[in-house]
């Protein structure tokens, strides 16, 4: 027979060791879908103001008015995207939405730093962008939810994708005709 002593210390125990899994599993994850959409949202948003920053870069300082039309492109697209989301959780009614996640919109510091090849350095920081967006994407897929999955696929991962293979071709042909005329 256990005695009251006995069953309380097993109780502390076992909420102790839970506590312990939950902040471990907060750390290296997200505690719900609803917090990583929201993060995805908000890499969104965070994502179409780096590409007008971008675009203003390339634009007004090196007057590559082609590289800031696809900067400015890239931007619209992802309120674009950011709008969907938006819209597919307010549908969905989550508890708690927050349309910026608590850490916020992130600015990236390589944007103002990009100095010697302007072009070829923005176009790194937009691969980076959206490389990390992909991460994201891959991480909120990750939870499991069948319809969270089929909206990702359907509407950001595949836009995702395509951006990527297409920066990284501009990436190849501008280090390809760069070599070229080295030569």
């Amino acid at each position: 027979m256990l005695t009251t002593m006995q069953i309380t210390f097993a109780l502390i125990c076992i909420v102790a060791s839970l506590s312990v899994v939950q902040s471990s599993t907060e750390k290296s994850g997200h505690k719900t879908k609803e917090d990583c959409l929201e993060e995805l949202l908000t890499k969104e948003l965070s994502n179409s103001y780096n590409y007008l920053q971008l675009s203003s870069k390339v634009g007004t300082t090196q007057g590559f008015a082609g590289f800031s039309s696809l900067y400015f492109k890239l931007s619209d697209d992802g309120v674009s995207k950011a709008h969907d989301l938006a819209k597919f959780l307010a549908l969905r009614q989550f508890d708690s939405l927050d349309l910026i996640h608590k850490s916020g919109i992130e600015i990236h510091s390589g944007i103002h730093n990009l100095a010697d090849d302007i072009v070829f350095g923005s176009l790194e920081q937009a691969k980076l962008q959206n490389d990390q967006t992909l991460e994201k994407v891959h991480d909120c897929h990750k939870l499991g939810d069948a319809n969270v999955q089929d909206y990702l696929e359907s509407n950001i991962l595949d836009y995702h994708i395509e951006i990527d293979k297409f920066l990284q071709d501009l990436k190849e042909r501008l280090a390809s005709t760069t070599d070229k005329e080295l030569t």
